[in-house]
């Protein structure tokens, strides 16, 4: 395996754990019921543990259920991740470290917060989601007397663009994947570089396209943005990256900003309902293939 290749796998994968872990928090920022906690029961893998911020360990779902079930309703959680990198193990593990900075709300508006540090471990392939066998929360330093701000939109928003990413760099799934992702057909409109793409025939087909003129692709997102929150509607803005190599193996590299709009509609993931791109720099070769 190439290397161009081994850092296709790896970003695949870092996008795929990256998802996971904002949705991870999504459970804690809207009033919840035991369907929620179910699916977030799913982020799991068959064995984990998880040390909680004030210490307490869990290892089987029923303690998580009744942790979780048992949070003050009246508290409103936000959490803002100001950092995460992903790195793998081996094969089926990913350490993943970030740095995040909590606040909580009493009914009084009262507002306390605290850095916290997570360092976790997920195990799956590059071709699924990989799921937390680990996740330690460790309490750093507290503050108060901040404003409260709600960090929901943004984790499901990223959570959305990390999961899109971690299906657009491998093409060749097919459109499937998208399906859960897409508004319903006729109620979409994307526009992704000069592809007009409103059903899901449209996606599959700019999909297949697109694996045949690009080998490999990796993508950072950069200068990320939720601009606009509407009801269940979310406006974002960001830069992406995009690095890779084409069909003949030769390098390439580019720059496109992106203006998406996503509809919550409680599911999963949200799901998309508009996207415009503009070339921030020019898709080109870069050098000689590596070897």
């Amino acid at each position: 395996m190439n290397h161009d290749s081994v850092l296709h796998r790896q970003s695949r994968r870092t996008h795929a754990a990256i998802a996971q872990f904002h949705r991870w928090f999504q459970l804690y920022e809207r009033p919840f019921g035991s369907d929620l906690v179910e699916r977030q029961l799913q982020l799991f893998a068959d064995r984990f543990e998880i040390t909680t911020a004030d210490g307490r360990i869990v290892v089987t779902r029923d303690a998580y259920r009744e942790g979780v079930l048992a949070l003050d309703p009246a508290l409103r959680h936000s959490h803002h991740a100001e950092f995460v990198t992903v790195e793998e193990v081996d094969a089926h593990r990913l350490r993943l470290c970030a740095g995040v900075r909590y606040q909580r709300a009493d009914p009084s508006g009262a507002v306390a917060g605290v850095y916290v540090a997570y360092e976790a471990t997920l195990v799956g392939s590059a071709d699924s989601e990989p799921r937390f066998s680990r996740l330690c929360m460790t309490p750093k330093s507290a503050s108060a007397g901040l404003e409260f701000t709600d960090a929901y939109p943004r984790n499901r928003s990223l959570a959305f663009v990390h999961r899109w990413l971690s299906l657009v760099e491998d093409p060749t799934q097919g459109g499937d994947h998208f399906d859960e992702l897409l508004a319903p057909d006729g109620e979409y409109d994307l526009h992704l570089g000069s592809a007009s793409i409103r059903s899901r025939q449209e996606m599959a087909a700019w999909l297949h396209a697109a694996s045949l003129r690009v080998a490999t692709s990796r993508h950072t997102v950069e200068e990320f943005r939720v601009v606009g929150v509407e009801g269940d509607r979310y406006t974002i803005t960001m830069d992406f990256g995009w690095s890779g190599s084409a069909a003949d193996g030769d390098p390439m590299a580019g720059r496109m900003h992106h203006e998406w709009i996503l509809e919550d509609t409680g599911e999963r993931y949200c799901r998309i309902v508009s996207a415009q791109t503009t070339e921030v720099e020019p898709l080109v070769k870069t050098g000689a293939a590596h070897s």
